[in-house]
């Protein structure tokens, strides 16, 4: 009784809606029609690529009478996304959790609470794993036909498949806060074993991949996920059990989850414990250094200030870090793997479209990923009114704010555009064209999300990763981003046939700028009304 009750304390505190996009919509009509709007786009633009791309694979398969596929995608997805929600919450929910001085001396046994974080924890990584995988069952069970045991047995499937990437990357998380909570540049170190861990599944991606390349996003995936499933036990289960029905698979999944869950819950008892009393205790050491005084412009200091702030948060590095690394990696590795790296970035893209447009619209897609400018004053949180109460006027905060967006993304999209031009021969005025796109590019996303900042702020919160990754902010960062693509690859489908491309992607960086002094005047305009009306 106690473990639901706490299970219902912790599930109001991090899912209640208020929590979630850091405002009221009771008392905010226009903000909770604004937020509808982006919500609806948002589902819009997922169902309409995503589902109509699983749609259309499906339809494919079924010719080939292969549609077991679509659910080692399915299952794939969902390994991916426990995954990456597992790797970076495991260490906030349960081995330093923030509440633990609050609970410990509470006559609650120990037991109950370990279980209570983890079941919000798993709820929040089922939700994820609903979203992601409603689009690729709808597409089985359409192609396929419904069957109501093999929805049954999806259901089933469905609670087992997070289990064992929480019991193995909640260790890995573990494993890699203690390695570097050992050190005092801990943050530093724990942003870069994170970084270590995507690019080494990067590589294993890529060079399955790489056999597949120019076949299409999700055929190009096939090599990779096959190859998984030809080792990974659990995906064989689910995908026999759910295809042939095969009752004794499914039999399998559920011992093998179960006992691995049960395992794991009782094995991690001590170590959290342990762990949340070595959280309390502080690494000092011995300043041999003399402290120097040194004297900066007002908005170099802010803009230090951001630097600091970023790599002393590991999510927000690694969520906010990892587009430019992508670039600066995959057109380095192009200089050698010439026709490998273009056969995953058309892949990526989709498309059979000329091959500067696929590095813009790669460059793009990375670019799209770098929104710190929606979040970074959110990230203030309580210590918000300290910058507030500065005599610093606050459209000079936030261009600070909004050059380090900058900063962080358009160097690597310059040095891989650079990259990409080498290898693959392009000419000259190709070059200029596509670093100015670029420019505009990057620009008009960071004065979009600066302007998102000021109307959506979100200064309550327990953890960092609410703000970085379930902010309402957030959301519409990343889909603003597709959106200005979307917006730029409408207006060169409909000009290029007449003016060419050079001509008309200048034209785009051209449409991109007047956007980006549009909001850029608009943040400007509404920096100290918004400032003074924000409460932290």
């Amino acid at each position: 009784m106690i473990t639901l009750k706490l299970i219902k304390v912790f599930f109001r505190e991090n899912f209640q809606l208020s929590r979630l996009i850091g405002t009221n919509v009771k008392k905010n009509k226009k903000k909770a029609i604004l937020l509808g709007v982006v919500l609806l786009y948002a589902f819009g633009v997922y169902l309409f690529s995503f589902g109509y791309l699983f749609f259309e694979f499906g339809k494919a398969l079924k010719t080939l009478d292969s549609l077991d596929v679509l659910l080692q995608f399915g299952f794939m997805y969902g390994f991916g996304i426990s995954l990456i929600i597992v790797l970076f919450r495991a260490n906030g929910y349960l081995f330093h959790y923030k509440d633990y001085e609050i609970l410990e001396p509470l006559p609650i046994p120990h037991r109950s609470v370990i279980i209570a974080k983890l079941s919000v924890m798993m709820i929040l990584v089922y939700l994820s794993l609903a979203m992601i995988l409603s689009p690729i069952l709808f597409s089985y069970f359409y192609h396929a036909g419904f069957h109501l045991g093999k929805l049954l047995i999806v259901l089933i499937g469905f609670l087992m498949m997070p289990i064992i990437p929480l019991v193995v990357f909640s260790f890995i998380s573990l494993i890699i806060a203690r390695i570097t909570s050992s050190f005092r540049k801990s943050n530093l170190l724990n942003i870069l074993a994170m970084f270590l861990v995507f690019i080494g599944i990067m590589a294993l991606s890529l060079s399955f991949s790489a056999a597949s390349s120019g076949a299409g996003p999700l055929p190009g995936q096939q090599n990779f996920i096959s190859g998984f499933a030809s080792v990974y036990l659990p995906m064989q289960w689910f995908v026999s059990a759910v295809h042939d029905l095969a009752l004794l698979d499914l039999c399998w999944l559920i011992l093998s989850s179960m006992a691995l869950l049960v395992g794991f819950v009782s094995i991690i008892q001590k170590i959290v414990l342990k762990t949340n009393q070595k959280g309390l205790s502080v690494i000092t050491r011995r300043q041999s250094k003399i402290a120097k005084s040194q004297v900066h412009s007002t908005f170099t200091s802010l803009l230090m200030k951001e630097v600091r702030k970023f790599v002393s948060v590991p999510i927000y590095a690694v969520n906010s870090g990892f587009g430019p690394l992508l670039l600066v990696i995959l057109s380095s590795l192009s200089l050698v793997f010439r026709e490998q790296i273009m056969g995953f970035m058309s892949d990526t893209v989709g498309a059979a479209i000329p091959l500067d447009v696929v590095i813009l619209l790669f460059v793009g897609f990375c670019l799209s990923t770098v929104f710190t400018s929606t979040f970074t004053l959110s990230l203030e949180g309580k210590q918000f009114w300290i910058l507030k109460s500065l005599p610093i006027e606050p459209v000079k905060i936030m261009n600070a704010k909004m050059t380090f967006n900058i900063l962080l993304a358009l160097p690597a999209a310059w040095l891989s555009i650079l990259l990409f031009s080498f290898s693959f021969s392009l000419e000259v005025v190709q070059i200029v064209v596509m670093l100015f796109v670029t420019l505009s590019f990057s620009l008009l996303t960071s004065a979009f999300g600066s302007v998102i900042n000021l109307y959506f702020p979100k200064f309550e919160f327990r953890n960092d990763v609410e703000v970085v990754k379930q902010s309402v902010g957030a959301l519409i960062g990343i889909f603003g981003g597709f959106a200005f693509i979307a917006l730029n690859g409408v207006g060169y489908y409909f000009l290029n046939p007449l003016l060419g491309s050079n001509l008309t992607l200048t034209l785009m960086g051209i449409l991109n700028l007047l956007i980006f002094f549009g909001f850029a005047l608009l943040v400007s305009r509404l920096s100290a009304g918004q400032f003074r009306k924000m409460k932290a």
